[in-house]
């Protein structure tokens, strides 16, 4: 806990986590995770491009946060995990970045003469 007694802003529930094995199961995660409280959910990315990602969902927030302050570099199955936040509204502003600079992008190209 910060100073005051206060948690910081971005300090949730749920939990996205990274640089998972491709090869690890629900079971896995939940005997990793559920030594921190009870977790209500387990989400795993199975397409392509969300392999090796997760979203763990606690009942708790201060379960939560110990989880991401005790786990985030924890080294299982021989990868460093990285533990975040969820923080669903920086990842609508990125999206929007995203299609700014796509934009940008094109915009420029047509000015110098490239396709």
């Amino acid at each position: 806990m910060s100073r005051g007694g206060k948690l910081a802003p971005e300090v949730n529930r749920i939990l996205f986590v990274k640089n998972l094995s491709y090869n690890v199961t629900p079971e896995e995660l939940f005997d990793l995770f559920g030594k921190f409280g009870p977790i209500r959910q387990i989400r795993q990315g199975i397409a392509n491009n969300t392999k090796g990602t997760s979203y763990v969902v606690f009942e708790d927030v201060m379960d939560a946060k110990q989880a991401c302050d005790k786990l985030n570099g924890f080294n299982f199955q021989n990868r460093y995990l990285v533990v975040l936040y969820h923080q669903p509204d920086k990842m609508v502003k990125s999206k929007e970045d995203f299609e700014s600079r796509k934009d940008n992008l094109e915009q420029l190209k047509k000015q110098h003469g490239i396709e």
